[in-house]
C-alpha cells in the first residue's frame, strides 16, 4: 500500500499537528460480512477469481499486479463492494479513500499497460487539442496536443479503467497517438501551462463576452451617469431654493423603502412563529440510494487562509457523500506561496485537486471561481469559503431538494451561522442578523414565491443552470446576489436548504467593517448593473419580484446610508415637523408613513432578530437584541466606505482575514466514522 494510506482513513502532515480524516465509508457489514473479517472458506482469495465467474466489477482487470504490491486481497475486497454500492469503477474508490496513492497507482499501471509515466511539466507541452476557443471544456484527467505533428494524450491515473485505458491504446496505435500516464499535480500544471491564459481569459471575461449587459466591468452606464448627476444637482438646487421641500421630497423616498422592508420583516416574524422551533421536525428523512448518487463538485475558493486549512480539510472529509463521486477543488492563486507550501503538506486524496489560478486582475473571488469551473465534473456545484464547516449531510440534503423541487429549480441555499457566536459583544449581533435573514427572511420570501438574494457561500447549483447563466461575473465583489438574480430573470428560481454551515464570525471590528465594506460595494454594482434597464428587469422578474429586488437589493444600501440621518434628526429635533401632522393631505400620509416606519419598523427588526435566535436555541442573546440599533450604525458606516470605493476602488477585493477566534468549530459528523 502506498505510504500513509490504510483501510478506512489515512493520516496527512498539515499545519501543526496530524490530522485524522475519516472519509465517508459506509458501514457495509450491517447485512453482510464486515470485509475487514477474513474472507469466506468458500473464497480463499477473498475475490472471485475463477474463469467464468463474473462476481466482481468487470472493469477491474489488472488486480494481480497491485494486490501484494500496493494493496492487500482484503483491501480490494472492500473497495470492490463500496465500488458496487456506489456504482463507480473500483481503482476510483481505491484512490479517493487514499488506500493507494495516485503516483504509486499511475506508475504501476503505466509499466503493466506499457505506457511511459512523466513527472516532468516540460514533458507535456505543445498546443491544446481538445480546448475549444468558443467553450472551454475539459474531459477530466485528458489532455490532448501536438508536439511536432504527433498527438500526445496525457492522462492522470483515474481518468480511464485500467481495462478502458488498453482498449484505448490498442486502437490508437494506428494513428500514431503518443499516450503518457502522470500525476494529477502535473496534469493540472500542464493544463495551466498550454492552456492557461485562455482558460483565464474566459474565467475573467466569459460573462462579458456572452452578457455584456450583465457585467459590472463597465461600472456605470452613460444614462445611469446622467440620470443621477440630474438627480444631484436638482436635488442640491431645490435644498438651497426650497429646503423644506427637498426634505420632504427625500423623506417621501426613504419612506417607501422603508415601509417594504418593514412589510418584509413583519412576514418573516409571522413565517417563523408558524414553523416548529427546529426546522428538522418538519422534514421527512430521506436518504438516497448511494448508487444513485451523482458526481458533486466542491469549489472551495482560498486565499491567504493557512490559519483554518487544518478545520476545512476536517471539515470537507466529514462530508457524508461516496468519496469517489466527491470532485473537491482547492482554488488558490499564483501569487499565494504561503498557501502554496501550507497545502503541500497536506497528502490529500486523488478526489482533492489543487488549483492553482494564473495571476490577473481582477483578483477576485468569483474569477478564481470560474478558473476552477472548468475542471468540474459534477452535475452539481457547491461553493464553500476556508472557514466554512458544513453539516455532514447537507449535499445529500440538497440533491432531495432538488429532486422534489419543481423543474426550474437551479440553486438551493444552504443556512448560513456562527460557531463562535458568543465570542464577543460584535458576534452576537452578527449571529442575530444572520439568524433574522437565513431564517427568517429569506424562507419567507421563498414562502411568498418571491426572488432570494444567494449568500456567499453554500449555494449548490445544477451545473448546466450554472453554466447557461454564465456563472459569475469575475468584476462584482458580491458575485452571490448577482447571480441568483441573474438565474430569475432566466426563468430560474432558489429555495432554502434546512441544513446549516457554521462560519467563523469576524470578532474584531476592523476586519468586520473591511468585510461588510465589500458586501455593500458589491450590493451597490449588482443594483446597477440590473438597473440598466428597468423595463426589462420588471418584464423577467414580474412585477412582485421588480419590488422585491427595489426592497432588498437597493433598500439594504440605502437603509443603511440613511439610518444615521435618520437618528440625527430624531434626537436634534429636525424630525419634529414631519411628524406634526401637516394639513396637506400628502404631509398627513407622509407623517403617518414616517410613525409607521419608526415604531413598527424598528420593532419588527428587533422582534424577527429575538425570534430567530430563539429558534437557533442561542442563549444569553436576549439583551443583545436591543443594542441592534448601535450595530446597525456601524454598518451604515461601512455603508458610506462602500460609496467611496464604488467611486474610487471599483473592483477592489478587501480581503477578510479568518482564524482571528479563539472558538474552534465543533460539528459532529452525522455518519458513523471508523477509529
Amino acid at each position: 500500500m502506498g505510504r500513509g494510506a490504510r483501510p478506512g482513513g489515512f493520516y496527512n502532515r498539515g499545519v501543526g499537528s496530524p490530522i485524522r480524516h475519516n472519509f465517508y465509508v459506509p458501514n457495509i457489514g450491517r447485512m453482510q460480512p464486515d470485509p475487514l473479517m477474513p474472507p469466506r472458506p468458500n473464497n480463499p482469495s477473498g475475490i472471485a477469481e475463477r474463469r467464468g465467474v463474473a462476481r466482481t466489477p468487470p472493469q477491474w482487470t489488472l488486480k494481480n499486479p497491485f494486490v501484494g504490491r500496493l494493496i492487500d486481497r482484503r483491501t480490494l475486497a472492500r473497495a470492490e463492494q463500496l465500488a458496487n454500492r456506489w456504482n463507480v469503477p473500483v481503482h476510483k474508490v481505491l484512490l479517493s479513500t487514499g488506500w493507494i496513492r495516485p503516483d504509486d497507482y499511475g506508475r504501476t499501471l503505466a509499466a503493466e499497460t506499457g505506457i511511459d509515466f512523466v513527472e516532468d511539466v516540460a514533458a507535456i507541452s505543445g498546443d491544446p487539442a481538445n480546448l475549444d476557443d468558443t467553450k472551454f471544456a475539459l474531459k477530466p484527467g485528458i489532455l490532448m496536443i501536438r508536439q511536432n505533428g504527433v498527438m500526445r494524450i496525457a492522462l492522470t491515473p483515474e481518468a480511464l479503467r485500467p481495462g478502458e485505458l488498453l482498449a484505448l491504446r490498442r486502437r490508437s496505435e494506428a494513428k500514431k497517438h503518443r499516450f503518457v500516464m502522470t500525476t494529477p499535480e502535473i496534469w493540472l500544471k500542464a493544463v495551466i501551462k498550454v492552456a492557461g491564459a485562455r482558460l483565464t481569459h474566459n474565467a475573467v471575461y466569459g460573462l462579458l463576452r456572452r452578457h455584456p449587459d450583465m457585467s459590472a466591468s463597465s461600472g456605470l452606464t452613460l444614462s445611469q451617469i446622467l440620470i443621477l448627476s440630474a438627480f444631484i444637482c436638482f436635488a442640491a438646487a431645490l435644498s438651497v431654493i426650497a429646503p423644506g421641500a427637498a426634505i420632504a421630497g427625500l423623506t417621501a423616498i426613504l419612506t417607501l423603502f422603508f415601509l417594504l422592508i418593514s412589510c418584509f420583516r413583519i412576514a418573516a416574524c409571522l413565517h417563523l412563529l408558524s414553523v416548529p422551533r427546529n426546522p428538522r421536525e418538519r422534514l421527512p428523512h430521506v436518504r438516497l440510494k448511494d448508487s444513485k448518487l451523482p458526481v458533486y463538485t466542491v469549489l472551495v475558493p482560498l486565499f491567504r487562509e493557512t490559519e483554518v486549512l487544518p478545520d476545512l480539510i476536517r471539515a470537507l472529509s466529514r462530508l457524508d457523500y461516496p468519496t469517489a463521486k466527491l470532485d473537491i477543488k482547492l482554488i488558490i492563486e499564483s501569487t499565494d506561496g504561503k498557501m502554496q507550501r501550507a497545502l503541500e503538506r497536506f497528502d490529500l486524496p486523488a478526489n482533492m485537486d489543487v488549483i492553482i489560478a494564473p495571476e490577473s486582475h481582477p483578483r477576485t473571488k468569483p474569477k478564481a471561481l470560474n478558473f476552477a469551473l472548468h475542471f468540474a465534473r459534477g452535475e452539481f456545484v457547491v461553493i464553500y469559503d476556508a472557514e466554512d464547516q458544513p453539516e455532514p449531510d447537507q449535499i445529500r440534503k440538497a440533491l432531495v431538494a432538488f429532486e422534489n423541487g419543481p423543474k426550474t429549480l437551479a440553486c438551493v441555499q444552504a443556512r448560513l451561522n456562527f460557531y463562535n457566536a458568543g465570542e464577543n459583544w460584535l458576534t452576537k449581533q452578527f449571529a442575530i442578523e444572520y439568524s433574522a435573514l437565513f431564517d427568517g427572511l429569506l424562507p419567507t420570501l421563498q414562502e411568498l414565491k418571491l426572488p432570494i438574494p444567494l449568500g456567499g457561500t453554500s449555494n449548490h447549483f445544477r451545473m448546466n443552470v450554472l453554466r447557461d447563466a454564465g456563472s459569475w461575473d469575475a468584476f462584482n465583489v458580491t458575485e452571490d446576489a448577482d447571480l441568483g438574480m441573474r438565474i430569475y430573470r432566466r426563468g430560474y428560481c432558489c429555495q432554502m436548504l434546512d441544513s446549516t454551515t457554521y462560519e467563523e464570525a469576524n470578532c474584531r471590528t476592523v476586519n468586520w467593517v473591511k468585510q461588510r465594506t465589500r458586501w455593500m460595494k458589491g450590493w451597490i454594482q449588482t443594483y446597477f448593473v440590473h438597473m440598466r434597464h428597468p423595463v426589462r428587469l420588471r418584464r423577467e422578474l414580474g412585477l412582485r419580484g421588480f419590488i422585491t429586488f427595489q426592497a432588498i437589493v437597493g433598500g439594504v444600501v440605502i437603509s443603511a446610508l440613511a439610518h444615521p440621518l435618520f437618528l440625527i434628526a430624531l434626537l436634534t429635533g429636525g424630525a419634529g415637523a414631519l411628524f406634526s401632522m401637516p394639513e396637506t393631505i400628502l404631509g398627513l400620509h407622509l407623517s403617518v408613513t414616517s410613525l409607521f416606519n419608526l415604531s413598527v419598523g424598528y420593532a419588527a427588526a428587533i422582534a424577527l432578530g429575538y425570534l430567530a435566535a430563539r429558534k437557533r436555541r442561542f442563549k444569553g442573546l436576549g439583551l443583545q437584541i436591543w443594542f441592534m440599533p448601535i450595530y446597525w450604525l456601524i454598518v451604515s458606516f461601512a455603508a458610506y466606505r462602500a460609496v467611496g470605493q464604488s467611486i474610487f476602488a471599483h473592483f477592489h477585493w478587501e480581503k477578510t482575514q479568518h482564524g482571528l477566534s479563539k472558538m474552534r468549530p465543533q460539528i459532529t459528523p452525522h455518519v458513523r466514522i471508523r477509529p
